[in-house]
C-alpha cells in the first residue's frame, strides 16, 4: 500500500470533548502528475446520525483529497469533514463520545521523528 506512494506530510488534531488524536498522513502516487493526494487516517468519524463513516475511503482505506504545494488544502478538507459531522450531531443534543471515532486497522504510522 504505502510502498507504492510517496509520503508527503502529517498532521494531527483532536475534536472538542473527544480526547483521541486523529492523525492525517498525506501520500502521493509517484506516477501521478496531477494534484491528487491520498490521506491515510488513523480514525474515521461515524456519529449516530451517519450511515457510513466519513470521509469516504477507497479499497485501501485512503481518502482522495486535492492538495497544493504546501498540503494545507488537503489537511483542511479532512479536518472540515470531521468537524462538520461532529457539529451536526451536537446540534441535535447528543453528547460527543469516543465511540464516534472508528480506528483504521490498516493505518501505518510513520515514526514520530518523521511525522512531527
Amino acid at each position: 500500500m504505502l510502498t507504492q506512494s510517496t509520503f508527503l506530510a502529517s498532521q494531527s488534531f483532536v475534536l472538542p470533548q473527544i480526547p483521541v488524536e486523529i492523525i492525517i498522513q498525506l501520500h502521493k502516487s509517484p506516477e501521478k502528475t496531477d494534484n491528487k493526494c491520498y490521506a491515510s487516517l488513523n480514525h474515521f468519524i461515524k456519529t449516530p446520525l451517519q450511515k457510513h463513516p466519513a470521509p469516504l475511503v477507497n479499497q485501501l482505506n485512503q481518502t482522495l483529497v486535492f492538495c497544493n504545494s504546501d498540503n494545507d488544502t488537503a489537511f483542511q478538507t479532512i479536518r472540515e469533514s470531521f468537524f462538520a459531522e461532529y457539529e451536526e450531531t451536537k446540534k441535535i443534543g447528543l453528547m460527543p463520545s469516543n465511540s464516534w471515532l472508528i480506528p483504521n486497522s490498516q493505518f501505518v504510522k510513520f515514526n514520530d521523528a518523521t511525522v512531527k
